[in-house]
């Protein structure tokens, strides 16, 4: 059995695959995304250096490992939505924000951005809705996507750790304790992104999390990883896109300039924070896993054979 078992295995094409599963992944995610034609096209940008920063382990391994925590990270992104709107509904409802600092925000000289509408126009508008809309999973999954494909796993889960997975739950106490509402709003101004809700209080949920900017905590951290590759396309794009990602939520009057800067110094260290438990985490790896992860094409052609 173990021998006609070897047999089929190695008659199997387990690359091909392993790359359809993965392309039928990344459409998955961008199904659920909603991603619009414009959000493929900065993935695909953003793909076309990739062999520069790929690292040398055999496909069928990769895909090993790989596929799965893909298939993980796909499956929160699907429900993890749900989950955070549950945790914002909750905060609301209990009240718990001891600061309450809309007034003193907005006595800040400067500190609204009314600034970065000094140019403003209505084509810029909708440019500026679909950055910020899309910005805050796209600038994740765009970087995730791409260092799945550059066989790394440690760059995935430096994305992963970097992004959501520790933002979410240090921003928490933030959310929890301030309580600070968006730009617009504070101002008794019309909301630039012309959202509709549907009651009062999905209107409140919606406009109070405001200090950090995780729009800004998410895409900066993005941006600070992408520097650290080696593809100047890719560099130079997530820096072009994330900076536009934290510009557009000034533009749009929806975060204070000092939730920006917050956001900013809260990516940094979350990123490093991320590189400490990547590094520690690394020497509990079993060398077993690694050397099956880092074995190279032509040994495991030459097993294939003697199978």
């Amino acid at each position: 059995m173990s021998a006609n078992f070897k047999r089929w295995a190695a008659s199997n094409d387990w690359t091909m695959y392993g790359i359809l599963a993965s392309i039928f992944l990344v459409w998955r995610i961008g199904v659920v995304g909603n991603w619009s034609i414009e959000c493929w096209i900065l993935l695909l940008i953003c793909l076309m250096g990739i062999r520069k920063d790929q690292i040398d382990v055999d496909w069928k391994r990769f895909f090993v490992v790989g596929i799965p925590l893909l298939g993980i990270f796909y499956y929160f992104y699907g429900s993890g939505n749900g989950l955070w709107w549950k945790i914002a509904n909750w905060m609301f409802e209990n009240n718990r924000h001891p600061w309450k600092w809309d007034d003193m925000m907005n006595s800040i000289p400067l500190n609204n951005a009314a600034w970065a509408r000094a140019f403003h126009h209505p084509i810029l508008d909708n440019v500026m809705a679909w950055i910020y809309n899309y910005g805050f999973v796209l600038s994740l999954w765009i970087c995730l996507i791409r260092s799945y494909w550059t066989k790394s796993i440690k760059k995935m889960m430096s994305y992963a750790l970097s992004g959501h997975l520790l933002q979410f739950p240090l921003i928490l106490p933030f959310y929890n304790l301030i309580l600070l509402r968006e730009v617009w709003w504070v101002k008794g101004q019309p909301d630039l992104l012309k959202r509709h809700f549907a009651t009062e209080n999905d209107m409140l949920v919606n406009v109070m999390n405001c200090f950090p900017s995780m729009h800004t905590s998410i895409s900066f951290a993005m941006l600070l990883l992408a520097l650290r590759e080696k593809d100047r396309i890719f560099k130079y794009m997530m820096v072009t896109y994330c900076a536009a990602i934290i510009y557009s939520t000034m533009y749009l009057q929806i975060h204070w300039v000092l939730d920006v800067i917050a956001g900013m110094i809260f990516a940094y260290v979350t990123v490093k924070i991320a590189d400490f438990l990547i590094h520690w985490a690394a020497k509990l790896v079993p060398s077993r896993f690694k050397g099956f992860y880092n074995r190279k094409q032509t040994a495991y052609a030459n097993e294939s054979v003697v199978a």
